[in-house]
């Protein structure tokens, strides 16, 4: 009768509400992640390059989609799961019970973002023991954002390390003897949505993110950086470069074209037209109806423009003065060895999205055009070689 509740780790975690500054400050908020949990990464392979080539929609693809296909697998088994978009990969927190069925999906998924784009999607995963047995914190939270939107928060560098590992070693042996034939499900992943200005013309979308170089430090050094963007940018939904004015369906067949490449393997006919008449039928309907707009209401509280995985990640939208404010602080304390950190500014964000259904369980990706999270990182990468 007793069921291993391990599995139901996340699910089963505390929710904090309030301010998420005050939250995080709190290491008493946190606990362990279980030692038989794997950490999962996703990377595609000289992402940058792909992006300048004008790839970032299939880069963005291949992040979600291996989210997507994890996800998929939880639901299925009635666990829930931690996951942070990182623009070119994501890295997610699986519990045993899934772990075999994920890493199977990812390498089906690796294998189609291979003959579909032409580029190589790393999958590597570590033991959440194995890291701390290595020195690595690994601690969790969990905070209700709002009134949709549930995000996990994480303390230690235990994620950070491990995906730096996944993408600096050799192709990791995943131990997946035969591949079964239930192959990978990315139902639900959709791009849809074209650019996105951000809501002031004069504004910039900013892709940023912050790592501080002492863990045990990150709860205080945070929360400051957190107050501080919330006093200069305004809360969360004044920062957020999505609204609904400017939310647009694609209506590039070559876009729609990618989504479905990397969903079904093959871009026959029928999926074309099924797909693009979705897209239509779904302009129409946020358009027109009442649930319609009320699905673009929660879209944009449930867009992830702030990630906490041991570093903090956000794309935000403002003005580059607020940004040069922003900065001072930033600076001063990268000056004093407490963080490095990486940006890079755009004209419009990006948006690709896990919808189960119209009015069911959905998660909005963002990311700054030109592949923002991408060229951050390769900044700050910069900084800590050197």
């Amino acid at each position: 009768m007793h069921q291993d509740r391990s599995a139901h780790f996340y699910s089963d975690l505390y929710v904090y509400s309030g301010q998420l500054v005050e939250i995080y400050a709190d290491h008493t908020h946190f606990c362990l992640v279980p030692d038989d949990w794997f950490i999962i990464v996703t990377d595609v392979e000289n992402s940058t390059i792909a992006v300048q080539n004008g790839k970032q929609q299939e880069v963005n693809l291949a992040a979600t989609g291996s989210i997507v296909a994890c996800l998929n697998i939880a639901r299925e088994a009635g666990v829930d799961i931690p996951f942070f978009f990182g623009g070119d990969g994501a890295t997610l927190l699986v519990p045993k019970l899934i772990k075999e069925s994920c890493l199977q999906a990812l390498t089906y998924h690796q294998e189609r973002c291979l003959t579909s784009f032409d580029f190589y999607l790393r999958v590597g995963y570590r033991t959440v023991k194995e890291m701390r047995h290595r020195g690595c914190v690994l601690n969790i939270s969990k905070f209700q954002r709002n009134s949709y939107h549930v995000m996990p928060l994480i303390q230690g560098d235990a994620l950070q390390r491990a995906e730096s590992e996944i993408k600096s070693n050799e192709a990791q042996d995943l131990g997946i003897t035969q591949l079964e034939t239930q192959l990978l499900n990315l139902e639900g992943m959709e791009c849809k949505w074209d650019k996105i200005s951000p809501p002031q013309e004069q504004n910039e979308v900013l892709a940023l993110i912050v790592n501080a170089t002492d863990v045990s430090l990150q709860h205080d050094i945070y929360a400051a950086i957190l107050k501080e963007m919330d006093r200069i940018y305004g809360e969360d939904h004044q920062r957020s470069p999505v609204t609904m004015e400017h939310l647009k369906m694609v209506n590039s067949l070559s876009q729609l074209k990618n989504e479905i490449k990397v969903k079904y393997a093959t871009s026959g006919l029928r999926k074309i037209i099924s797909t693009a008449a979705r897209s239509i039928f779904g302009s129409f309907y946020v358009k027109y109806t009442e649930k319609g707009r009320n699905y673009l209401n929660e879209l944009i509280q449930l867009t992830e423009v702030l990630l906490l995985d041991g570093s903090i990640n956000t794309v935000i939208a403002g003005t580059v003065e607020k940004r040069k404010e922003f900065f001072k602080m930033l600076d001063n304390m990268e000056r004093n060895d407490q963080i490095q950190y990486g940006y890079y500014s755009s004209k419009s964000s990006i948006l690709s999205c896990y919808v189960t259904a119209i009015d069911d369980y959905h998660i909005h990706f963002l990311d700054g055009d030109n592949g923002g999270y991408t060229r951050a990182s390769k900044v700050l990468k910069k900084k800590l070689s050197a």
